[in-house]
Order: C-alpha cells, then sequence, then structure tokens
C-alpha cells in the first residue's frame, strides 16, 4: 500500500479523534473507509472500473462487487 501525507484541518482533527475515541478504530481504516465510500459516491461506474482495469482480475472482481453493493445501498433510500 502506498503512504501518503495528510494535514487534516483543526476541526476535522477533533471530530477524527472523538470518532476514534469512540469507535476504537484507526486513522488508516478510517481513512481508507471514508475516501471509498467519497469516491464511488462521486464517480461513474464506469470512471471506477476504467481506473481498477489496470489492476488483476481479483480487483477488478472486488470493483464489481463494491459497486454492486454501493447501488444497493442507494436503493435503500
Amino acid at each position: 500500500m502506498s503512504k501518503k501525507k495528510i494535514e487534516l484541518s483543526e476541526k476535522v482533527t477533533k471530530l477524527v479523534q472523538k470518532y476514534l475515541e469512540i469507535s476504537g478504530g484507526n486513522l488508516d481504516e478510517l481513512t481508507n473507509e471514508a475516501l471509498l465510500t467519497y469516491l464511488t459516491d462521486h464517480l461513474k461506474s464506469s470512471q471506477i472500473k476504467d481506473a481498477l482495469k489496470e489492476r488483476d482480475e481479483a480487483d477488478a472482481n472486488y470493483a464489481d462487487k463494491l459497486i454492486h453493493n454501493e447501488i444497493n445501498n442507494l436503493n435503500k433510500f
């Protein structure tokens, strides 16, 4: 996995600290889940597939399952 340096604003830092305190999770898990949710909400399924198509077959299957799950989640609303 690649490492990226990000800088959180003061407000976000406070909210993250509170959430991690309550949930017992860690920043890496929270960041990955939040970014995944944000990106799947803001990209079209074809864009997601295009971005992931250079990956191996396992990743492609993961992308298909992810898109399917996100569509199911949207249908709940």
